[in-house]
């Protein structure tokens, strides 16, 4: 009996370390969350393609870091997205493989992020930039970038304004 009670007051002083410790774990090595929105415009062409979309992160050295979206149809017109096929795309890198999607139509969209990488790794303190590239077949192309600091240490929202394929790009870590 008295053998048991001491595990139990080992465990429960563990717990507490634990939690203590967690509790005094600074903001910036606590995961913070990334939401990208992205607006498509509606363009009154005719015919309208939807446009293919790549969303990512690089190091300020042009290092692809992590792709967030790929809204895509047909593997010929990848490379279309030039900037984003030279950093990650024709590497064939499978970290684009889980965000890809289908194309989309005009309107308001949302990507969340952890700070995981493809590895599982959160993302490393450090300067990056987030880049958001549109082409559209028989249409033209649009290219944003936006750099950044991970972790912040406070809410922050930054705002690019897209002039033809793109719309608003927000970027709101907290």
């Amino acid at each position: 009996m008295k053998n048991n009670a001491t595990k139990l007051m080992v465990r429960l002083q563990i717990a507490l370390l634990l939690l203590i410790g967690l509790l005094m774990t600074p903001t910036w090595l606590q995961a913070q969350e990334f939401t990208v929105s992205v607006e498509i415009p509606d363009i009154k062409a005719a015919p309208y393609h939807k446009p293919y979309v790549a969303i990512w992160i690089e190091t300020p050295q042009r290092q692809g870091v992590h792709t967030l979206a790929f809204w895509r149809q047909q593997a010929d017109w990848f490379k279309d997205l030039r900037q984003w096929w030279r950093k990650i795309g024709r590497s064939g890198s499978p970290d684009y493989q889980a965000v890809s999607g289908a194309t989309r139509k005009p309107g308001v969209y949302s990507i969340h992020w952890d700070g995981r990488l493809g590895t599982g790794a959160m993302l490393p303190a450090g300067d990056y930039v987030l880049h958001v590239e549109s082409v559209r077949e028989q249409g033209s192309r649009e290219y944003l970038r936006q750099t950044f600091s991970y972790p912040s240490n406070k809410q922050e929202q930054l705002v690019l304004e897209g002039k033809q394929e793109l719309g608003t790009v927000t970027l709101l870590i907290k």
